[in-house]
């Protein structure tokens, strides 16, 4: 099940309202379904990687700043990027 979370460009701080609906778990959950071997202890790491990622970048484009390679230099860590599969 997919939730689509649209923000308004108008308002400023959509980046605290994105935080007030997610369910990590709920994510982690998710992420153990479709990846069996990992332990539900890293699913639910992997879930918050994801939500603060997200976060992140949402905060960036509040303040107008650009995500600089440090988070190109994350997204490969956090996933391993030698393939081209991914979580999403």
């Amino acid at each position: 099940m997919n939730k689509i979370l649209k923000f308004p460009k108008d308002k400023k701080h959509y980046s605290d309202k994105f935080l007030q609906g997610i369910e990590p778990h709920a994510i982690g959950d998710f992420i153990k379904e479709q990846n069996p071997h990992l332990s539900l202890k890293a699913a639910d790491a992997m879930a918050l990687a994801i939500i603060y990622s997200t976060y992140l970048q949402l905060v960036f484009d509040e303040e107008g700043n650009e995500i600089g390679p440090c988070m190109e230099e994350l997204d490969k860590y956090i996933w391993g990027t030698n393939d081209k599969e991914t979580l999403h």
